[in-house]
């Protein structure tokens, strides 16, 4: 029986913390893009319809929009764990 290299081990926990770290930063982006969709659009909605159309609206969709692109940018950081 042969015994794992320390070196390659190393390298697989290195990796495996980094995109452990990774996907905690991108759900924390995912999550502050719903709340700013549900501070700034679901809930003015639900007290009136006429609130929708106002263009700060579609602006705050825009920067949840933006914020949710960051957080699936931030999956091409993740690195192989083999």
């Amino acid at each position: 029986m042969t015994m794992p290299d320390p070196a390659v081990s190393a390298r697989k926990l290195a990796a495996k913390r980094q995109n452990e770290r990774i996907k905690l930063v991108a759900s924390a982006l995912n999550a502050i893009s719903l709340g700013i969709i549900g501070a700034a659009i679901i809930v003015p909605g639900t007290t009136s319809i006429a609130s929708l159309v106002e263009p700060s609206r579609l602006g705050w969709f825009v920067v949840a929009f933006a914020i949710h692109l960051g957080a699936q940018f931030a999956f091409s950081f993740l690195r192989s764990e083999d």
